[in-house]
């Protein structure tokens, strides 16, 4: 029994490393894969032919190389499964439905100002509803669950001004994966956000030969993701790389009014201080999907924010590399893609300006899926807990422990 068990868990195993080698390869040949994974061929073509049938793999044309018989050339079938991904952020629920390629077939929004969690339930049961009215019936056959990449702590949104005491305390008293696996009847996946956008950016993104990377989200508040020798790093709580608690210097905006001479990245490089500087000066916004209606009336308070975001992230970026040794860091946002490229540019100008003796430092790369980075990383959740050959990422569970701070 445990020599049969044993032959099983390898077969799962090998099936993982050959779908994550044919998704990096985009298409591979049986040879290509066998070289790759270390398999001999016979082993590399019984797993190949077997995730063919299963409808994970297809053929995708042939190659000829020298003397001899063309071989064919694999893809991931896109078809082959389907999950839905949620961002569940603090001003609005972000949904994706998405294949097993990672190709986004449809999304939805849903804003919010400070909602319970009861009625966040209920917005989540609906709007899953609405993306799954999107497959056919024989599709539904091939949905494996719904993935919710969100903040830990929500409880403590009230300490940040994003909702009152009150509703905040709703938070801290209720096991939200619970009470949420109850009332869907769906496989339900959770994982931190940014540790979900990292993920999404190591599988589906278009950074390439990116194995150590550190990734870092500008959204409402500040977040990160570790990856390192291929694989996402959760960490033992599952809140590796929590940017956004890192102490930095006292912000130079005069809409920032800590004198401590200390600070965290929070307060210097989230839009939520974009938005309290733009409303100090007087300006009339309050979500981040509004920034372009206001911008060419205010760009110089923007840019304020953007000069003492840029100088966050880089002694964000000096303090992570002084113990880790990367090959990137990564850098996404909701913020518009004109301002990223702008901001980026600003993070490698000072970068370039600091001492550096001693250090490695690492290539200062746009994150590739913007926006929609979080909810993608919630499709992957699903997916990967198939699918995935690290067997410690991207594992169903609940969550009790993460989502409140009791």
């Amino acid at each position: 029994m445990g020599q049969g068990s044993n032959s099983s868990t390898l077969r799962q195993y090998n099936e993982r490393v050959v779908i994550s080698a044919v998704r990096k390869a985009g298409v591979a040949s049986k040879p290509d894969l066998a070289r790759r994974i270390g398999l001999t061929l016979q082993s590399l073509t019984r797993i190949v032919d077997a995730l063919e049938e299963k409808g994970l793999l297809e053929k995708s044309g042939r190659r000829s190389v020298g003397i001899g018989q063309p071989s064919n050339l694999y893809q991931i079938k896109a078809d082959g499964l389907f999950s839905v991904g949620i961002k569940l952020g603090r001003q609005n629920i972000e949904y994706v439905l998405s294949d097993f390629a990672g190709q986004v077939i449809a999304k939805a929004l849903h804003r919010y100002k400070e909602p319970t969690p009861e009625q966040l339930i209920d917005m989540l049961s609906s709007g899953i509803e609405v993306m799954l009215a999107k497959l056919t019936l024989a599709q539904r056959q091939r949905f494996v669950g719904v993935g919710i990449a969100m903040p830990w702590f929500l409880g403590n949104w009230a300490a940040q001004h994003e909702m009152s005491p009150d509703i905040a305390q709703q938070w801290v008293d209720i096991d939200f994966a619970h009470e949420l696996e109850q009332r869907l009847p769906y496989s339900i996946f959770f994982e931190n956000d940014c540790s979900a956008a990292a993920a999404a950016e190591l599988y589906f993104g278009q950074i390439k030969a990116a194995n150590n990377f550190l990734y870092i989200y500008i959204d409402t508040f500040v977040g990160g993701g570790l990856v390192l020798n291929g694989n996402l790093e959760r960490g033992v709580h599952s809140n590796a790389a929590n940017l956004a608690t890192l102490p930095v210097p006292q912000s130079r905006l005069d809409s920032q009014s800590n004198t401590s001479g200390w600070d965290t990245l929070v307060n210097r490089a989230s839009i939520a201080t974009l938005l309290r500087h733009l409303q100090f000066h007087q300006v009339n916004i309050d979500n981040i999907a509004d920034l372009a209606d206001i911008i060419d009336d205010n760009r110089a308070l923007v840019h304020d924010w953007m000069q003492d975001c840029a100088e966050g992230v880089v002694f964000c970026i000096m303090s992570c590399v002084s113990f880790l040794d990367l090959e990137k860091v990564v850098i996404d946002s909701q913020l518009p893609t004109f301002l990223l490229i702008e901001l980026i540019s600003m993070i490698k100008r000072r970068l370039a300006a600091m001492p550096t003796s001693n250090l490695f430092v690492p290539q200062i790369e746009k994150g590739s899926l913007g926006e929609d980075a979080i909810a993608i990383g919630g499709a992957i959740l699903p997916l990967y807990s198939h699918f995935a050959p690290d067997r410690t990422v991207l594992l169903k569970g609940g969550v009790p422990d993460r989502l409140q701070q009791k």
